[in-house]
């Protein structure tokens, strides 16, 4: 039986298997890239898992990612021309990240004196028989938590968050995780420590393309922690220490709900309304004191990285 005539016309080379193309590994995952992976992986099963992703979790993984970043520092190579530029890049935003976690601390700090003043508010308000004159001065303290509120404003962290995220080398990328955790919980604090419900801040962006598998589930997170955040904001669920600190929004409501009530002189709706905002500034309370740890633990770490670079630039120069 011969060949069909198209096959007999095709020259012998095209017929002849080709030899196997050699495909390149893929680059061993580093220490870093493994140890970050499994942490963030856990965070975002958590939210998966019906769980709720609040700041202290938030707060929590970007702790544990300084310490991942000082255990892999320990053994990094550096090198002068290739790591310059990104080691004084970080040292430099670092600082600012630093400033922004005392910036927090001062909000918190703020937000704990509203709930003292509206203790004094409910403390007049809530007696027997309040009279003219407590009545008058409770008033007078609610107009002055208005004040506070119009007067929180804070660092801009537009342009730290604008930045696009990715490393090259080793260290790069010890660093480039250790700015980006703590830059998405920046994020998030000042989302979830404000007054103004509304507030919106950019979120952070990666080069392409996707150069470790940290970075591509960090930016997942991101997304489905604001998802989460938006679905709660919709439906006014409240939880102990959720990422919108939803006691802050509802201890708000109710404070503007007494002074509503207050003027309208309906006094079987203020103390409903004094009993709810009793409970709404004890959450707030317990909430910003949970925070309020999990912030100044995330800027000790952040020294910790911060000395452990300079130490290295100080040995390089020294060899």
């Amino acid at each position: 039986m011969r060949a069909p005539t198209i096959l007999r016309n095709l020259p012998l080379r095209q017929l002849q298997p080709r030899a196997p193309v050699a495909v390149a590994p893929l680059p061993e995952k580093s220490r870093f890239d493994r140890e970050l992976t499994a942490e963030l992986d856990t965070l975002r099963s958590e939210g998966k898992d019906g769980g709720e992703i609040g700041l202290a979790h938030l707060l929590d993984a970007a702790i544990t990612t300084q310490k991942i970043a000082l255990d892999s520092l320990v053994n990094i190579s550096y090198r002068d021309y290739a790591d310059r530029g990104d080691v004084d890049k970080y040292l430099e935003d670092n600082v600012e990240i630093l400033d922004a976690c005392n910036y927090f601390l001062d909000k918190i700090e703020n937000i704990n004196k509203y709930v003292d003043t509206l203790r004094v508010v409910v403390h007049l308000v809530d007696s027997a028989k309040p009279n003219a004159v407590a009545t008058k001065r409770a008033l007078e303290l609610l107009e002055s938590c208005q004040r506070v509120m119009k007067n929180n404003h804070g660092p801009c962290l537009k342009k730290l968050l604008r930045q696009k995220l990715c490393h090259e080398t080793e260290l790069s990328e010890i660093m480039c995780g250790s700015k980006a955790m703590a830059l998405m919980c920046c994020r998030f604090l000042e989302i979830g420590l404000s007054f103004d419900s509304k507030i919106g801040l950019p979120t952070m962006k990666q080069s392409l393309p996707m150069s470790s598998s940290w970075l591509r589930l960090l930016l997942e997170l991101a997304k489905q922690t604001e998802g989460s955040a938006a679905e709660k904001k919709l439906h006014k669920r409240r939880s102990g220490s959720s990422l919108l600190m939803t006691e802050l929004q509802q201890t708000v409501s109710e404070a503007r709900e007494l002074k509503k009530q207050m003027k309208g002189k309906k006094e079987n709706d203020v103390k409903s309304v004094v009993e709810r905002l009793k409970k709404s500034c004890r959450g707030l309370e317990d909430g910003l004191g949970i925070v309020e740890e999990r912030v100044k633990d995330l800027y000790k770490s952040l020294i910790d990285v911060r000395m452990t670079l300079l130490g290295i630039l100080s040995q390089a120069y020294i060899f």
